[in-house]
């Protein structure tokens, strides 16, 4: 939880106090970076959980010293390899029992929440920023010091990467980034076009999605289910409208705390669909490929917001997350064609 504050609040004020090239490198190696849990493991072994808190704790370090361009990217780099592999330490620990990866899961958007909470306080000193971000980090310290790994975490399970097969989880991957960065990227770039910082509502809209996924995550999944061997379609049509209204900030005047209300809201509810996607990479053992594909999709979400103009940037990554989704489910449905219903049917069950 306490991880989950510090990521998500330094990702909303990204926006206005890292430049492109930075915010582009945190949003794309937060999750790229967690490609190194196993070297992290396999070298540090019990320490690997210390290992991670102190490196993002010297990344804040860096990134609360005024510098540079060239250290500001050092410090994002440390502080982006710490989150990422202190979550996938974290998240692959607690899914060896269903309660934990339950709780891991409640604990991250708990923390997305509070993150929001942190962002309505529209007066924050990039000192004092950091120097909370650091504090919440250091509360990690004590958990890391007892952490020992389970077997699951061991270094050979570890290293044992999905089969190459599974590259179309790539695709997936990227627009799975997209959907999801626009809370933290189309979102405040959209206000920003507008207003000349950041307006203390932004971090309610933070916590708007946090809460609606939270609680309507379930209730679309069992409807999803129901649907039988449609269940694939429903997701997908609820996941593609959420693509379409991703293209329309303007339209919504998401500069306005009503569009960006009525906006938020709907996108959310699109990505409780994203769940089943989940559920069909990890039949193909390809979860780990997808996870880290994401940050292609969140770097290029950053990207093409910093340096496009509206509303061209938002539109222009609406059409490239529903190219990859359909691509995705042709290439899926040639993969699996003997086998489709009936992965619907036992996801059903």
């Amino acid at each position: 939880m306490l991880s989950a504050i510090v990521l998500f609040a330094l990702l909303g004020q990204a926006n206005v106090w890292l430049d492109a090239t930075n915010n582009i490198v945190l949003a794309t190696g937060y999750r790229l970076l967690l490609i190194l849990t196993p070297l992290t493991l396999l070298l540090f072994g019990p320490f690997a959980l210390r290992v991670t808190v102190f490196a993002a704790l010297a990344g804040i370090a860096l990134l609360a010293v005024p510098a540079g361009p060239g250290l500001q990217m050092v410090g994002v780099i440390l502080f982006g390899y710490g989150v990422a592999v202190l979550g996938s330490i974290v998240k692959k620990d607690a899914a060896t029992s269903p309660a934990g990866a339950a709780n891991n899961k409640i604990m991250l958007n708990v923390g997305s929440l509070c993150a929001g909470v942190v962002l309505l306080y529209p007066h924050w000193q990039p000192l004092h920023f950091y120097l909370l971000l650091g504090l919440l980090l250091l509360l990690c310290l004590p958990a890391a010091w007892r952490f020992t790994p389970s077997p699951a975490l061991a270094p050979a399970a570890a290293l044992t990467m999905p089969a190459g097969k599974n590259t179309l989880w790539v695709l997936a991957g990227l627009m799975n980034g997209i959907k999801l960065f626009a809370v933290f990227s189309v979102l405040p770039q959209a206000i920003l076009a507008h207003h000349s910082t950041l307006p203390a509502w932004y971090g309610g809209m933070i916590i708007l999605n946090s809460a609606v996924v939270a609680l309507l995550q379930l209730p679309i999944m069992k409807l999803i289910a129901r649907s039988g061997n449609k269940a694939l379609w429903v997701s997908l049509l609820l996941i593609l409208s959420g693509l379409v209204i991703l293209a329309m900030p303007d339209v919504f005047r998401v500069y306005t705390f009503a569009g960006a209300l009525l906006w938020l809201t709907l996108l959310s509810i699109a990505e409780c669909g994203l769940s089943y996607l989940d559920y069909c990479a990890a039949q193909d053992n390809a979860l780990l490929v997808k996870e880290i594909s994401v940050s292609a999709g969140a770097g290029l979400t950053v990207c093409v917001m910093r340096y496009l103009p509206a509303p061209y940037n938002a539109e222009l990554l609406s059409a490239i997350a529903i190219v990859a989704l359909l691509t995705w489910l042709w290439l899926y449905q040639r993969r699996h064609k003997e086998r489709f219903n009936a992965l619907n049917n036992l996801y059903e069950k």
